[in-house]
């Protein structure tokens, strides 16, 4: 919210609410709760019924705050993902790897979101081979890689280059990718999910 009045000071609460996502009673709440904690003051304009908002230096203060919490809290969600998504990488390519960096596996990863992009930077640290990736909406690449769809994938191989593992790299909607998946005949056997 402060952001937001901030970059637009003579925004509305109904505009602010629409923005904000939330009802134009919360917004009326939520500038209630800042004017009493001074962050902001209403500055009457000259000929007009309405009121602009200015954010104190107090205001300035705790929207620099809550931005750089919010920021950590973002930090350590990611950390945690980055870690859940490595240790799989990592369990699976000991696994079939047999401690032999050489023989390590290959694999193509569902989706193309920013699950996908955490395991494509740890399949890089970890010298996993990465092929590509399968999406319901293919396209050209991503991340420079191939994105093709699941049906394209039944031979255990994505454009010609065989691959070993199915890596889901999603954390929501599993049992429609399953159902995807199935419906291709994709073995499921070798499909990992997060």
């Amino acid at each position: 919210m402060l952001d937001e009045i901030e970059t637009d000071p003579g925004v509305s609460q109904r505009v602010l609410a629409a923005r904000l996502g939330v009802s134009l009673g919360r917004a009326n709440q939520l500038f209630r709760l800042v004017a009493r904690q001074r962050w902001i003051r209403r500055v009457a304009v000259a000929g007009h019924s309405h009121a602009r908002h200015l954010l104190t230096p107090e205001g300035a203060a705790a929207r620099e705050r809550l931005s750089r919490e919010h920021l950590e809290s973002a930090l350590a969600i990611y950390g945690d993902v980055r870690d859940r998504v490595r240790r799989r990488l990592e369990a699976y390519a000991t696994r079939h790897s047999n401690g032999d960096r050489a023989a390590l596996p290959a694999i193509v990863l569902y989706g193309v979101g920013d699950v996908a992009q955490i395991a494509f930077a740890c399949a890089a640290d970890l010298g996993v081979q990465l092929v590509g990736f399968a999406d319901d909406s293919p396209r050209e690449s991503f991340l420079g890689l191939p994105v093709r769809s699941p049906g394209d994938l039944r031979a255990m191989a994505l454009d010609g280059r065989a691959f070993d593992w199915l890596l889901v790299a999603s954390l929501v909607n599993h049992d429609a990718i399953r159902g995807r998946l199935e419906e291709s005949g994709f073995p499921l056997e070798r499909v990992s999910w997060l």
